[in-house]
Order: C-alpha cells, then structure tokens, then sequence
C-alpha cells in the first residue's frame, strides 16, 4: 500500500536516505516501510509504501501522520538547501539580467549572505529559521489532504509569500551594489583628484578624540591650518560630519603620507576603509607615540 510520494528534480539520495532512516522508528513499533525511487519525466518520485500486511485505519492514520511529520521537515530542508538557491538566481536572471554576469554573481552571492544573516532585520520572521518552521506548517497542510507531492509545484503554487520575500531580499542585494558601485566611483573621483594635486604638506598625522573630534598634526607635531578647511567648517558644520570634514580636511592639505595614530583606529572601519581607499600606499599606522596621548583638539566638530 503507497503511503506518500514525493517528486523531486535533481539529486534526491540525501532525500531517500534521510526518509529511510526516519523510516526505521516505525519498524520498532512493527510497522515495515519501504522507501523506493521511481523515474517519471524530469522527475524522481519518492515512494513509501507498507511492505506486507493491512493497516487497520487507526494504524493507518497514526503512520501516514508520522509520514507526514518526516516528509515535512525533510522536504522543508531540501527547499531550504536546494531550490532556494535556485529560486534566488532565476530572480536574478528574470529582473536584473542588464547587470554584468560578474555583477549578478555579486548579487547572488550578496542574497544568500542576507539570507543567511540571522540578525538581520531586513524581512521580519525571515531567518533561516522562520522560514524552515513556515515551509514546515505549509507542507504538512498540504499532505493532510493529499499523498502526492511535487515540490516544484509545491513551491510555485503554496509558497508565494516565501517568493515574495525572496525577491525583496534580492532587491536590498541590488540596492547594497548600487551603493557600493557608487562608492567606488566616488573613491575613484578623489584618488584622481589627490594623484593629479600637488601636496599641500609631506606628512599629516592624524588623530581622532571621541566621536566627533580630530586633529591634524604635521611631521613636527604642529597643528595644520587652512584657510580653506577653517571656512568650510564655519559654513557648514550643521550639515556635515565629523567624518565627513576629516576626509575634506585631508583632501584640501593633500599630504605625501597620512600617518593615522592609536585613537584613529578606535573609530569607525568605514572611515578607515574610506581613508585607506584614496590614499592607498600613502597611508601608515602608528602603534604609539606621544602624539597619541596628547589631549589637544583641533577641530571640533558635532556629530549630530
């Protein structure tokens, strides 16, 4: 007697496997399953089937409802480990085909890294989790009511929400490549407006107090004065921050080298990253000095 059958495209052992040793709990209570596979087009159904014997319907119930408990959660973490993938790159292929083959691996790989971000906040009840618990609940809904499953179907027709949602995490991969597509471009502004301008100083050492203070020091310890940097601060300080003029600060004296001290490296990596992205082979790193420790500040700037 045919229990349950599943279809599935692609490699279904881990499947099979699986299903024949949740199957082995039933044969210490006396009930013998046989699990077999059967080709059909595209498809490998999955069969369970009572080997010998009939069941009485109380027998019959409490088996196919362990059946469906098994199917669920397998089925749940194939859908999980498989055809979520699967689903994310046709997404990709289907509404941002114009990107570059090496820019829809970046999205690609960007999606499932959100996906598999537990911490993130982007969809709520959207964990890894979450998602296992809500394909579970839909699958044994589904197998209440029928003893054939397609998970192709399955998916296309009972989980339009989980694609929906899939989508709108493929959409914040794009947004966060766009971002980071016109970050590069705006790094690769400034780098070529420091390598065609003549420097202002040889050496600027930089050194950050709190979240909304620096101060520039040349190679003998003097603070750096501009006249230029001294009037944009007074002009625009309500609309700027810190982290903002420090970089304009650097821009403006264009040193050889930019020497950043022991406080610089408790801020932000952002920050750094941005600094070390203009000035690449400029930039170098102090492990401590006396121009570490000092406590005078040179620009003060709120960061609100």
């Amino acid at each position: 007697m045919k229990l349950l059958s599943v279809g599935l495209t692609g490699v279904s052992q881990d499947v099979t496997m699986r299903l024949q040793q949740d199957c082995c709990s039933l044969m210490h209570e006396g009930f013998r399953i046989a699990v077999d596979e059967m080709n059909r087009g595209k498809y490998t159904f999955i069969g369970c089937n009572i080997v010998e014997g009939e069941l009485s319907f109380r027998n019959y119930e409490r088996v196919k409802d362990s059946l469906k408990n098994y199917v669920a959660k397998i089925v749940a973490d194939f859908i999980l480990a498989n055809e979520e993938k699967a689903l994310v790159s046709r997404l990709i292929e289907r509404n941002y085909h114009y990107f570059s083959k090496e820019e829809q691996k970046i999205i690609y790989e960007n999606s499932l890294k959100l996906l598999a971000d537990s911490s993130s906040c982007l969809i709520q009840d959207f964990s890894a989790g979450e998602r296992r618990k809500r394909i579970v609940s839909r699958l044994m809904e589904y197998l209440d009511n029928h003893h054939e499953l397609v998970v192709d179907g399955f998916v296309q027709f009972r989980l339009k929400d989980y694609r929906d949602n899939l989508a709108q995490v493929v959409d914040k991969a794009v947004d966060d490549l766009m971002l980071d597509l016109e970050y590069q471009e705006f790094i690769r502004v400034l780098r070529y407006f420091i390598n065609v301008q003549e420097p202002q100083v040889e050496e600027t050492h930089v050194l950050i107090y709190g979240a909304s203070s620096f101060k520039l020091l040349d190679a003998n310890g003097q603070s750096i004065d501009n006249q230029y940097l001294d009037s944009f601060d007074a002009q625009y300080s309500d609309e700027i921050n810190y982290q903002d003029l420090l970089i304009t600060a650097l821009i403006a004296v264009s040193p050889h080298h930019v020497v950043l001290h022991n406080p610089f490296l408790q801020g932000p990596n952002e920050l750094i990253r941005t600094i070390k992205s203009i000035f690449e082979d400029r930039v170098m790193f102090c492990n401590g000095c006396d121009m570490c420790r000092t406590k005078s500040v040179s620009h003060n700037v709120d960061s609100d």
